[in-house]
């Protein structure tokens, strides 16, 4: 049976089940040992492994997993970064069951915080991560937020260990010494600012660029939702992978919360 941390964890996502129905709720009062959000036969990783194979950590998964899928639906923009931070999170934990019930619990809360219209996740300021690129792992740590929403908004960051270990996992999927000390090296500004009145803001990398609201070209080129401009080049940023466009889109975001993206 669950402890009663678990199941205080659980019952923390009330409102989510609520929510998704009866279906996932069976699920967690079944206890299995099968979480839902991978396959346990394919599990590779350690954290998986250790979910796979413990029903109170199983329980746990069914309710992050359910929570994840309404999240999404409420904001898909928010829901990806967010959720690529915290299974890099989770990942980081090992096969640390106290660690992995910590890190899925902040994930049941963050999502119920999306759920609720929080945008930043409801994640503590020493926890969030931020995408300074985009091959999986690339992320640094906030440690404070000020003036969000305001035409002053920055965020400070730092390239912290952890991240390096995610970087080195995640992507080059081997953790050394010299990998960490390389993703270490790497030349990143501590903050990054942005004018949520003007759409202006500098990314973690120092690439300028400004946010101009939805793509309502319709041109199947641009390849993006919102126009992002390189104030560099004067060019919009195509959606693509190499120009920085999916990481600067969430790190405008998370300097101007409150935005209506869609209304600029």
């Amino acid at each position: 049976m669950p402890n009663q941390a678990v199941m205080k964890a659980v019952a923390g996502g009330a409102f989510i089940l609520s929510l998704i129905g009866p279906a996932v709720l069976a699920v967690l009062v079944a206890n299995s040992a099968h979480a839902v959000s991978f396959d346990c036969k394919k599990a590779s990783s350690a954290d998986e492994r250790a979910i796979c194979s413990n029903d109170q950590l199983s329980s746990l998964d069914d309710a992050v997993d359910a929570g994840y899928r309404e999240a999404r639906r409420a904001s898909p923009a928010t829901s990806w970064p967010l959720s690529r931070a915290l299974l890099a999170e989770r990942g980081s934990c090992g096969s640390d069951t106290a660690c992995l019930k910590a890190a899925m619990t902040k994930a049941i809360k963050a999502y119920k915080s999306v759920i609720l219209g929080d945008s930043s996740g409801g994640t503590t300021q020493d926890n969030a991560k931020i995408y300074y690129g985009s091959r999986a792992g690339m992320q640094v740590s906030v440690v404070a937020r000020v003036g969000l929403n305001t035409r002053h908004a920055a965020m400070t960051v730092e390239h912290r260990r952890v991240d390096a270990v995610a970087y080195c996992r995640d992507y080059v999927q081997n953790v050394t010494d010299q990998c960490i000390a390389e993703e270490l090296a790497i030349k990143l500004d501590n903050k990054f600012i942005g004018d949520c009145k003007t759409g202006g803001f500098t990314t973690i990398t120092g690439q300028s660029d400004v946010f101009l609201g939805r793509n309502r070209s319709g041109s199947a080129s641009m390849g993006n939702a919102f126009v992002i401009i390189d104030t560099d080049t004067n060019q919009p940023l195509d959606g693509g992978m190499a120009n920085g466009y999916p990481v600067a889109l969430p790190q405008f975001q998370a300097l101007c919360p409150a935005g209506k993206l869609s209304s600029r």
